[in-house]
């Protein structure tokens, strides 16, 4: 692939319009040049125009906004390399913004004085004149200005499409990077290697940025491999199943089928599941026998030993009992990296493999590459000079696209034309390696927490102070300065330390229902109060306090997605029905100081009030964990969230019955509202779907998941208001033993779904519309509640099901309360002892 070197500056300049006046805002070009539009060039540390231009307008500083594109000019000399590619931008100011705009303004952190770099407002009259008396470096901005005030067409920024392809630098990976970043640092792909495949990947594929099957084939056949067996190497690169292979699936591939790719830890995994793929010939994410045949063949294969039929099978058979499975059963990926990461199951490690590396030093030192940016031998001066001056590119003569490769990091997003698509891989189970591994934004920061808490042996809270209140005491050193002074940063914090503070209505709740739960004497011993009772409590003032949560609670609930999105660690747990004995019991167990000093998340589904005595006290007590701690404690609704159902049952008798007919009424009224308003599903690191009652019917308009996000708010009835909504709360799935045999005719006529006969309302799922429901949504699990279990949870459904319930002793049974954590890509189910 012989290419030239053709040098091209790029150059992005922004027209800085003020509506108001009708100005625009120039520079004085060094060395007395003239006035210009603010610019900057484009250079290789920079990942696109819009980037570019932000970063001239803060130069400039500026709060001025970028809007639009005016125009693109392309600029060659035939016969030469040279070429320039100017982008110009409009950017407006804020309105108001008109301070001193004839008085000089050093440009902020230009690095030049006050007489070298300056800033201007000009009208087009004062422009024409300035460029009479040649002070205007050209006529662009007379030209630009004049377009604008003319109403001539500018263009949305969307229009100039920029695709810059991440890759990642490997140089800082640690135990806890993500697991993609592990297997290029385990294939030895730095950033020159990730460099050099993705220039030939955009090479091959010209003039478009994806591969499909018929050029992966040339390439992958181009470095010696079978070409029989192209389509399972591409099925295995297409992790997504799309037809075509972004930038990303390519780099992946090829670090997975690297020789020096080590077959451990987390890279193996990695390794394992493009394996699977290899093997999956009709690509249903299950392995058949005639699959794994195949995959034995090739493992004898490689080991130089017979591949008779007879022996192939009579292997095959001998490994298959390793996964758990009978014989020539379909065996799913997850049984196949377990088998394989206990070592049950071995010779994986000589497929999948490259016979030589792709990229080695001589490929660098052809294409220029072993002393690109990034290479050990790039110093600091020479890395600046090259940043003052344009951008070299490779070309061929039909390549002529700039390309630009910002090596990132990988743990954003690599495939530019998937940004918003779930990865199967992103977080992989971490059945290699352990403790969980997981990839670390790290763009963002971790902050000071403004608050210290003291805790007694028991866990609970017996101290809280500010910092700023311990400055002058040993506990706050003076070189912290001025860090903890001002208005500013205690503004900033005060939701953080309002969370402590016992004077809010959350945390007055908690003290009163922490005076509710206990039972008090006298000193003579004699009871005064019974546990789990008010005692001489001033209902009243209770009434107001609750009020006051139920307000505060409804503004939060309501602004939430109607899907939650939540990262693990989680705990899960299901019906409560008004049983506060276990939710105390709960709290003791699991998050004694509370959510906000606990490093896990709480999903609670729903069914918290009806059929138990302390509905009203169950309510408050999630209400304020939630106004505490809004981004760790997460309400869902449930069946029971439905003023129909609790006046069948007895909410609403409760609440006039502890506060009286007019306030109990008030009281109901507020929590309903709360109810109204709260979500429906969640989502826990984008694989476990949790709801009240079960999967929505497709037919219902759940397409997608989004389409839950679609459900009206508030919904103050779900029946009517959505037919999507009723279906969460209410749906339960088939006990196959007590079917007909025309319910199962009706469940196949209608994709696994049937009339939910036992509820009188929704439907009833089987296990085909489960699997369907999971593949369908890139999902592992489903957990839900709404059914009561003697053990606390059932696992249902081939183990993809659980409905978990916590509340003990249900109507007088003698069923067990738990919880399930989700945790380390593990579901754990916990029992809660209450006795």
């Amino acid at each position: 692939m012989a290419s030239v070197v053709s040098e091209i500056r790029c150059c992005v300049s922004v027209l800085v319009y003020r509506e108001s006046d009708q100005k625009c805002l120039l520079i004085r070009e060094e060395g007395d040049r003239g006035w210009w539009l603010i610019q900057e060039e484009l250079d290789g540390d920079v990942t696109g125009f819009r980037e570019t231009a932000n970063l001239a307008l803060k130069n400039a500083n500026t709060e001025a906004t970028l809007e639009s594109i005016i125009s693109i000019s392309h600029v060659t000399v035939p016969g030469w390399d040279a070429q320039t590619l100017h982008i110009k931008l409009l950017a407006k100011t804020p309105s108001g913004d008109e301070k001193d705009e004839d008085v000089f303004s050093p440009v902020f952190d230009s690095g030049k004085t006050v007489e070298e770099r300056m800033l201007r407002w000009f009208t087009l009259e004062e422009l024409k004149e300035l460029h009479g008396e040649d002070g205007l470096l050209g006529v662009e901005p007379i030209e630009l200005l004049q377009h604008i005030k003319k109403g001539k067409p500018v263009y949305p920024l969307s229009l100039l499409d920029e695709v810059c392809l991440h890759g990642t630098d490997i140089a800082d990976v640690t135990s806890q990077s993500s697991p993609q970043k592990l297997l290029l640092q385990a294939a030895k792909l730095g950033k020159q290697e990730q460099e050099y495949l993705l220039h030939q990947f955009l090479e091959l594929c010209y003039p478009s940025i994806t591969m499909n099957a018929v050029l992966f084939g040339q390439f992958i056949t181009s470095k010696g491999l079978d070409e029989e067996k192209v389509k399972s190497y591409f099925r295995a690169f297409d992790a997504k199943k799309q037809g075509f292979l972004s930038a990303k699936d390519f780099l992946l591939g090829m670090a997975a089928m690297q020789p020096c790719t080590p077959h451990g830890g987390i890279p193996a995994e990695m390794r394992c599941r493009y394996i699977f793929r290899y093997y999956d010939v009709n690509n249903d994410g299950l392995m058949e026998f005639t699959e794994f045949k195949a995959l034995v063949a090739d493992i004898r294969r490689l080991k130089n030993q017979p591949i008779t039929d007879d022996i192939v099978e009579s292997e095959a058979l001998d490994s298959a009992k390793v996964f758990g499975t009978e014989p020539r059963a379909i065996l799913a990926l997850m049984d196949f990296l377990n088998a394989v990461g206990q070592l049950k199951f071995r010779g994986t490690s000589s497929l999948f493999r490259l016979s030589q590396p792709s990229v080695t030093a001589a490929d660098l030192e052809m294409s220029g590459h072993d002393n690109g940016p990034g290479s050990s031998a790039d110093s600091g001066e020479d890395s600046l000079q090259r940043q003052r001056h344009s951008i070299k590119r490779k070309k061929t003569s039909h390549f002529h696209k700039t390309l630009q490769f910002n090596l990132g990091s990988i743990d954003g997003d690599l495939d530019s034309t998937n940004s918003n698509e779930d990865e199967s891989d992103r977080d992989a189970a971490a059945l290699f390696k352990s403790p969980e591994i997981r990839g670390i934004d790290e763009r963002s920061k971790y902050e000071l927490a403004t608050h210290t808490v003291k805790v007694k042996r028991s866990g609970m809270l017996a101290d809280v102070r500010t910092l700023w209140d311990l400055q002058g005491t040993p506990a706050v050193s003076s070189s912290v300065g001025g860090v903890l002074d001002g208005d500013k940063t205690r503004m900033q914090r005060v939701s953080s330390v309002d969370s402590f503070n016992q004077r809010s209505h959350p945390n007055e709740m908690l003290t009163g229902l922490r005076y509710f739960e206990r039972a008090l004497k006298s000193t003579t011993g004699t009871h005064t109060k019974d546990a789990f009772s008010w005692g001489n409590v001033d209902m009243h003032s209770l009434a107001k306090c609750m009020l006051a949560l139920c307000r505060e609670a409804k503004r939060i609930l309501a602004e939430e997605p109607r899907l939650i999105r939540i990262m693990a660690p989680s705990y899960i747990l299901g019906d409560l029905h008004g049983n506060f004995r276990d939710l105390v019991c709960f709290e003791k167990a699991l998050w004694r100081m509370g959510p906000l000093l606990t490093p896990c998340s709480f999903l609670f589904l729903g069914d918290y009030v009806d059929r138990g005595e302390y509905g009203v006290e169950v309510v408050a007590y999630l209400l304020s964990q939630k106004l505490l701690a809004p981004e760790k404690f997460f309400l869902i609704r449930g069946n029971h969230e439905l003023r129909s159902v609790q006046k069948m049952f007895h909410f609403e008798a409760e609440c006039l019955k502890k506060f009286g007919k007019t306030i109990g009424h008030q009281i109901w009224e507020a929590v309903n509202s709360c109810f109204d308003v709260m979500p429906l599903a969640a989502v826990v690191d984008n694989k476990i779907f949790c709801t009240h009652g079960g999967i929505p019917n497709p037919k219902t308009g759940c397409t997608t998941l989004r389409d839950i996000n679609k459900i009206p708010v508030p919904l103050t009835d779900p029946e009517t208001q959505s037919p999507l909504a009723w279906q969460l709360m209410w749906s339960d799935p088939v006990k196959s033993d007590l079917l007909t045999i025309e319910q199962e005719e009706e469940l196949i006529d209608n994709g696994g779904y049937i009339f939910n006969t036992r509820r009188g309302t929704a439907h009833m799922f089987s296990c085909d519309a489960l699997e369907r429901f999971l593949k369908d949504h890139n999902l592992s699990h489903v957990v839900r509640a709404h059914e009561v279990q003697q053990a606390g949870f059932q696992v249902q459904q081939k183990g993809q099901l659980l409905t978990v319930f916590s509340s003990s002793h249900y109507c007088g049974g003698s069923n067990e309360a738990a919880c399930i954590l989700a945790d380390r890509h593990k579901l754990r189910t916990i029992r809660l002892d209450t006795t």
